[in-house]
């Protein structure tokens, strides 16, 4: 039964996953490759007042905001799908606040562990108003939203192509939150880990419990 459901749920994701993949060499590469303020440090050489303004909005893909918007789309759309997608979004966020709040609470943001640079304005601050200037940083919430959000899309797209756009959106939010300094590296790829596969999980759960409604 189990194998089964595996099987329709890598059919549905298998374009998504495709693109989750290349993240997690991408981003483990420069895990490898660089320490956490190194990595930081080297893509903010690469700033540009077009990605300041693209990134600078498409962060906001990972906002809990968009995720209640998600959620009352697939209510109206489907009660079932609405409850699962509210179910993957609640358990994946609960693991990374608690995380980021409870056992890495003192893991610090870009602007404190590089906190000379900025302040000698050897690096590029893109949203100073908005930068975070205190602990929390791992792992990402906005990326572990991101990437719980656009599996659940592609989950309950009819065409499993859509997943290689909703794939796409959630690696581009969850870059920008290094791109904004907001977030290191390590951050990300953590956040996106738990955002795809406590979705996957949580999906998996009513999908084995009552298919109908789902598929």
């Amino acid at each position: 039964m189990m194998n089964t459901l595996f099987q329709i749920v890598f059919s549905k994701t298998k374009f998504f996953l495709f693109v989750y993949v290349l993240f997690l060499l991408l981003t483990g590469w420069v895990l490898l490759e660089y320490n956490r303020k190194d990595s930081v440090i080297f893509i903010n050489r690469f700033w540009t007042s077009g990605q300041d303004l693209f990134f600078k909005y498409i962060t906001h893909l990972g906002d809990g905001f968009v995720a209640v918007i998600v959620v009352v789309y697939l209510f109206i759309k489907n009660k079932k799908q609405g409850i699962v997608a509210l179910s993957a979004f609640a358990f994946t966020a609960g693991i990374t606040q608690f995380l980021k709040h409870v056992v890495f609470d003192d893991a610090m943001r870009p602007y404190i562990e590089l906190w000379r640079e900025f302040k000698l304005k050897e690096l590029h601050l893109v949203l100073p108003e908005e930068l975070m200037k205190k602990g929390n940083s791992f792992p990402s919430g906005h990326t572990t939203s991101a990437f719980s959000i656009f599996i659940i899309l592609t989950l309950f797209s009819k065409k499993p192509i859509y997943g290689l756009a909703f794939g796409f959106l959630a690696v581009l939010a969850s870059y920008s939150r290094v791109y904004l300094s907001q977030h290191f590296f390590e951050d990300i790829f953590v956040g996106s880990f738990i955002g795809v596969f406590g979705s996957l999980f949580i999906y998996l759960m009513y999908l084995w419990k009552s298919p109908k409604g789902l598929l």
